[in-house]
């Protein structure tokens, strides 16, 4: 298969020759910018900071997380097309990244899924009604518990093209309980149940104790910041519906969301945002 490099935070990535960062990067220069200045303004507060990078795909997101420091990050990726890339990649960034070769979900389910490819660079689960496929589903709270330096990380990255909501919500009980930054992709329309899913998950994170949220736009652009306001949220859901029903410019956000007790990380994350165009008090 074609290849081809490309420089990712400090590390120079290897990936597949249609891989689309490059080119949407080119094109929208924030795009997936973000998660490299939330991982540093985490790691000023909490020195002990390690990840979990959920959906790694070939590891760009880590090498992200990795910018500025060397940061412990667990990458869970099930996709067999994105791992030897993810394991590559894995090694350049350094030793202290371990992969995780599965999907994150409820495992307790009765559904199977295969994973089909979508476009370049990407992949998602489908269903699999005929058991063809041969896919292991972790809980994240079991899956966490059982990898040793990774039990309490401070952030958590998803972004499994439609089963984000799914893993909030199997996981609130985690969250709840040792409350990281959560990153995640909101796109309500890759699965049948997606929009009543993703208010729901929106629901379980502030029942976990999430009261901040930062939205950006697929392009990686500030949009909003949000407290615990789920009307506010219906409203903005709403407005990636209208989106899809007249053209798609704004297909889904990227959601960063924070305990109560980490505020001053989203005071100082929404600052960062704002203070190149105008001074905020």
């Amino acid at each position: 298969m074609d290849t081809k490099e490309y420089v990712v935070g400090r590390t120079k990535l290897l990936l597949p020759a249609d891989h689309a960062l490059e080119r949407y990067q080119t094109k929208w220069p924030r795009y997936d910018k973000a998660l490299g200045e939330i991982a540093r303004l985490i790691r000023q507060k909490y020195p002990d900071l390690a990840a979990v990078d959920i959906g790694a795909n070939v590891g760009d997101s880590a090498a992200l997380i990795n910018t500025y420091h060397d940061i412990p990050t667990l990458c869970i990726e099930g996709g067999a097309v994105f791992l030897p890339y993810l394991t590559e990649n894995a090694r350049r960034i350094g030793a202290h990244v371990a992969i995780e070769p599965s999907f994150v979900g409820d495992s307790s389910s009765s559904n199977t899924y295969a994973v089909q490819a979508t476009e370049a660079g990407t992949a998602k689960l489908v269903s699999d009604p005929n058991h063809q496929a041969n896919i292991k589903v972790r809980r994240l709270d079991v899956l966490l518990a059982n990898t040793p330096g990774f039990a309490h990380p401070r952030l958590i990255k998803i972004d499994t093209d439609g089963f984000d909501f799914q893993i909030i919500m199997t996981s609130a009980d985690l969250l709840s309980a040792i409350k990281p930054v959560v990153y995640y992709e909101y796109t309500v329309f890759e699965q049948p149940n997606g929009i009543v899913d993703g208010i729901n998950s929106f629901q379980a994170l502030l029942q976990a104790g999430y009261h901040h949220f930062l939205v950006y736009d697929n392009f990686g652009h500030f949009l909003i910041h949000l407290g615990p306001n789920l009307q506010q949220f219906i409203d903005l859901t709403g407005f990636l519906c209208s989106n899809r029903a007249n053209g798609i410019a704004i297909p889904y956000f990227d959601i960063c969301a924070f305990a109560q007790a980490d505020q001053d990380l989203f005071e100082a994350l929404r600052k960062n945002e704002l203070t190149p165009f105008f001074t905020i008090a």
